[in-house]
């Protein structure tokens, strides 16, 4: 970026309609004075207006500002232009790097006696050895490397072990053979394992000849020091992880038509298994928590620590079993699923696939929000950076969301009143959402207390940058407001409690519809320590709806949801210290419960649970 210095004369207006980006004016006291004078004046009278005491504005060594006596550098920017704010930032940072140059030349010439940075001596010690520090950095990204090595080789076995037999037509030729079908589905799957297993017994014995035997060396700021055993550790860690990846490339591959529909799934699959793999780089998290009990990100954290030579048996078994557990189920359904006719033959057709348009989209609906998560996150990688919070929301509200669910709508033929749950409320639902609230926003406050605690601790910075995004923006109360609270309840409701939960709530049972818009709305909103807290929001969203049949009380909850979280903050009624007692959470939980009474018992369901409604949610 470069500056470019003009003398202007009408300097609002040109800033206004963009064409000069940054106005800097110096300005001496007094002109400051009789500027800050005249803003008091205005502020005082809309003060007034408004009831509102005016407020004295204090200088920084506590006094008035007529009491500074030094000159004043005024800059001037379009908050909403994202050139105009960089050109900004680069000034500003620049002027306050002068401001200490010049403070600091004062302090030598009036005889101080040392330069500024010789005043304090500070001196940093790193207490881990350098083999552990090495253990580390190599126990953070084996993981994820070795995941994506198998994901790689075995996608290319699977895709080609029924899909890409189903567009040869070579499958059917195959079932006539002596071998059963479950035969023939453990043999795909038994090949899948052998090239995950040979890619992580090839990397292991890397690491054994390179770095046990000290074949390779290493640069001189890395050291690592390993044994055979936590070679074979982390070995034994990986097997299920093996089975599970291939029971799920596998599934896909059977649900997969052509290479070109497994492509379509392989990616969103990709960012799911790595997501939680990416768990060993996450500061503060140790294996002796929640973790361990997490499918893949157990793995990731155990790996980590055997790493540095840290052997935590007990947390390792649990480690191990979990994910070992989630291979044997994804084992089991595969082979389950793969049974099926309509999977494992492309030549027989059920009635959806022949009628087509609405039959068809309870089908699909999965494998379009795949799609739109992947634009979300590619989108947040390539361009979100660039944009203003506004900017932001209106791609992935606008252009994603609800361009997305018109997109389906017309693509399948569908009705927008029956999609989008377009049916009055009760007015008492509207009383007990009112109520339900602060209700849900307490207990998701205790759930994220609980999750940051045991499962996935979070840095304060982060936590930290995360609200600076959000209310540092200097936008508006009623801004904020529109961008972040109206948009999302109309706009990701429609979405994801309208066009998601019309396609699953044909072919699945309420509560699996629930959890799974739940957890798919967790997953748009990126962040993993927000992933659970945003899912149970989800889940009560969606249960809402399934019980009124309405869409509109779950835009209302979700409206005050938001609501109830931004304005408080930006008020400055709620702030760091502020700590709610035990007691609040157990009332919320129970007034959370009365509410969903309430509302079973006042509203009509979705047309589809009328005929099952007793054991609905059982």
């Amino acid at each position: 970026m470069r500056f470019e210095q003009q003398q202007v004369t009408d300097a609002d207006l040109l800033l206004q309609a963009g064409e000069i980006h940054l106005v800097v004016e110096v300005l001496s006291p007094e002109a400051y004075e009789r500027m800050r004078a005249e803003e008091r004046v205005v502020d005082t009278l809309d003060s007034e207006e408004d009831g509102v005491a005016p407020e004295i504005e204090e200088g920084v060594d506590g006094g008035t500002t007529s009491e500074l006596q030094l000159p004043v550098i005024r800059l001037r920017f379009q908050s909403n232009s994202d050139f105009s704010r960089r050109a900004y930032d680069r000034l500003d940072a620049r002027i306050r790097e002068v401001r200490s140059e010049l403070r600091d030349s004062v302090y030598l010439a009036s005889g101080f006696p040392v330069d500024r940075e010789e005043f304090a001596s500070v001196e940093t010690e790193n207490t881990a050895s350098a083999e552990k520090e090495g253990g580390a950095l190599l126990g953070i990204f084996l993981t994820p490397i070795l995941l994506l090595l198998m994901l790689s080789g075995g996608s290319i076995m699977a895709v080609d072990a029924i899909a890409g037999e189903k567009e040869r037509g070579t499958l059917e030729t195959l079932l006539t053979t002596a071998a059963s079908r479950s035969e023939i589905v453990a043999a795909k799957q038994m090949a899948i394992i052998a090239v995950g297993i040979a890619v992580v017994v090839i990397n292991i014995l890397n690491l054994l000849v390179y770095l046990v035997f000290g074949v390779l060396e290493l640069p001189e700021n890395l050291a690592v020091a390993l044994s055979p055993l936590d070679l074979v550790l982390v070995l034994i860690l990986f097997l299920p992880l093996t089975v599970l990846i291939s029971s799920t490339l596998l599934l896909i591959s059977g649900y997969a038509k052509s290479y070109k529909e497994y492509q379509i799934y392989f990616l969103p699959l990709f960012l799911v298994f790595l997501v939680p793999s990416a768990a060993g780089m996450m500061p503060g998290l140790d294996l002796r928590s929640a973790i361990a009990f997490v499918p893949i990100a157990g793995v990731g954290v155990a790996v980590r620590e055997i790493m540095v030579g840290e052997y935590d048996w007990l947390f390792l078994m649990i480690a191990f079993t979990s994910t070992a557990g989630a291979s044997w189920w994804a084992s089991r359904l595969t082979e389950r699923t793969l049974l099926t006719e309509r999977l494992i033959s492309s030549s027989d057709l059920d009635e959806a696939d022949l009628v087509g348009g609405p039959a068809l989209f309870p089908r699909h609906v999965l494998r379009w929000f795949m799609g739109m998560w992947v634009v979300f996150f590619l989108t947040a990688i390539w361009v979100g950076s660039d944009l203003t919070l506004q900017g932001q929301l209106v791609l992935n509200l606008v252009v994603i969301f609800l361009g997305g669910s018109l997109l389906m709508v017309r693509r399948y033929g569908l009705d927008p009143r029956t999609v989008f749950a377009l049916r009055p409320m009760h007015p008492a639902v509207g009383l007990a959402v009112l109520i339900g609230i602060p209700a849900a926003y307490l207990t998701g406050i205790g759930l994220s207390a609980l999750v940051n605690t045991y499962l996935f601790p979070v840095p304060q910075s982060v936590l930290e940058a995360f609200g600076e995004a959000l209310l540092g923006d200097e936008m508006p109360l009623w801004q904020l407001i529109f961008f972040l609270c109206v948009m999302p309840g109309i706009l990701e409701e429609l979405a994801f409690r309208g066009v998601l939960l019309h396609g699953l709530r044909k072919t699945w049972r309420p509560v699996g519809v629930c959890l799974a818009v739940g957890g798919i709305f967790g997953l748009f909103h990126v962040d993993l320590f927000r992933l659970i807290p945003t899912a149970y929001l989800g889940v009560i969203f969606a249960a809402v709806v399934l019980l009124t049949g309405s869409i509109f009380p779950a835009m209302l909850w979700h409206f005050g949801n938001n609501a109830l979280g931004l304005v408080p903050q930006h008020m400055g009624w709620v702030t760091e210290e502020t700590v709610l007692p035990t007691w609040a959470f157990a009332i919320a939980f129970v007034a959370l419960l009365i509410v969903f009474w309430v509302i079973w018992k006042v509203s009509t369901p979705y047309p589809d649970l009328k005929k099952k409604r007793p054991d609905a949610f059982g």
